[in-house]
């Protein structure tokens, strides 16, 4: 049986663990893996409890969390949200005082390559699994300092892989399974702020980083996966990629399109956060973005923007595999363009031709 949000391993482990099974005692050799597993796991538990702990003892975290990013108690604890103290082994004394060695820190992505701690002074925010074991841990600096990154993340580890985790999926399966509705937003404030805003079928992926696995994921939650990434020159580059990456695997998508002006939705949300419902419930089907956005931005008055637009628009209808759906759309091109749709049928053909000699000539 696989749990939600977990792969075939994940699975495995957590069945293992509420069956009270040591699976070291069936694993090939000596089962070192599987031990280290086990005590990255704990660590990253009495991590989280340790973050936690420091946010109330430090003043500037607790302020900055309640009043700047206005996340409330029940938001705190249900995201286990905390602070990573300034110095710089704060957390190595603690756990180590707890019998952990610096190389299990290490497996844990808790220690940094001197020996210390990775992250410090910043908003920490763990990592879940689909059940809600800690994997992970992502840190928000809170005192402006050019010199180091805004977001700092637990690195690969033996428990996080950036490529299958989707931040806030413990929290919003229900919502999902109910709604059969999963968007997917870029940043995990984002989600936070959805959640507390009642809005809880809301994840997200590593920044903008969208896999195949991340898609397939969802798709076995959802019948109807939306995108509401940020409104700049990155959140659209990332859309159309994952709308290409969603074609290759055959999963549908719609996207969110923020108000202008509007940075992200956690922006939104602050402002209204019926603005953001009234946003995921107008989502367009991706092709239909598509071809909006670029009708948008060429001259169709002229021939070469008409085959600028057109090759775009043709390369996503290229990708739908319904015939019906497919002569939809030229007709959309068409009537944009004023272009005959044997004319677009010729160039969608000539452009498979010359795409699959391309791939043979890879090979």
């Amino acid at each position: 049986m696989m749990v939600e949000g977990m792969d075939f391993r994940q699975s495995l482990e957590h069945l293992a663990r509420k069956a009270g099974v040591d699976l070291t005692l069936f694993s090939s050799g000596d089962g070192r893996t599987a031990k280290r597993r086990a005590r990255a796991r704990e660590a990253l538990k009495l991590a989280a409890n340790f973050y936690q702990q420091n946010l109330v003892k430090n003043s500037l975290a607790l302020n900055y969390v309640v009043k700047k990013r206005r996340l409330n108690r029940q938001t705190i604890g249900d995201f286990l949200i905390g602070y990573a103290p300034e110095n710089g082994d704060t957390l190595t004394k603690a756990l180590e005082k707890r019998g952990f060695s610096r190389q299990e820190l290490a497996d844990a992505g808790l220690s940094n390559r001197f020996g210390g701690d990775l992250f410090r002074g910043r908003m920490m925010v763990a990592l879940s699994d689909g059940n809600g074991e800690v994997v992970g841990f992502t840190g928000r600096i809170i005192r402006d300092d050019p010199r180091a990154p805004k977001y700092l993340n637990t690195p690969q580890t033996l428990l996080f892989d950036k490529s299958r985790h989707i931040f806030g999926l413990h929290q919003a399966k229900e919502a999902i399974r109910k709604s059969d509705v999963a968007v997917i937003v870029e940043g995990n404030l984002d989600v936070i702020s959805s959640h507390q805003a009642g809005v809880k079928n809301v994840v997200a992926t590593s920044g903008t980083a969208m896999t195949t696995q991340h898609l397939k994921s969802l798709s076995r939650l959802a019948g109807r996966i939306r995108l509401a990434f940020d409104g700049d020159r990155a959140g659209v580059n990332a859309t159309e990629r994952a709308i290409n990456l969603a074609q290759e695997v055959g999963v549908e998508l719609e996207v969110v399109s923020l108000p202008d002006g509007v940075k992200d939705p956690d922006e939104l949300i602050q402002k209204d956060p019926a603005l953001w419902q009234a946003a995921i419930d107008q989502s367009q089907p991706a092709v239909d973005w598509v071809i909006d956005r670029y009708a948008e931005m060429e001259n169709l008055k002229s021939a070469e923007g008409k085959r600028r637009f057109s090759t775009i628009a043709l390369r996503i209808v290229r990708g739908l595999k319904d015939p019906v759906e497919q002569e939809h759309y030229l007709s959309v091109i068409s009537e944009k363009t004023g272009a005959s749709i044997t004319a677009l049928k010729a160039k969608l053909s000539n452009e498979k031709v010359t795409e699959h000699q391309l791939k043979k000539g890879k090979n």
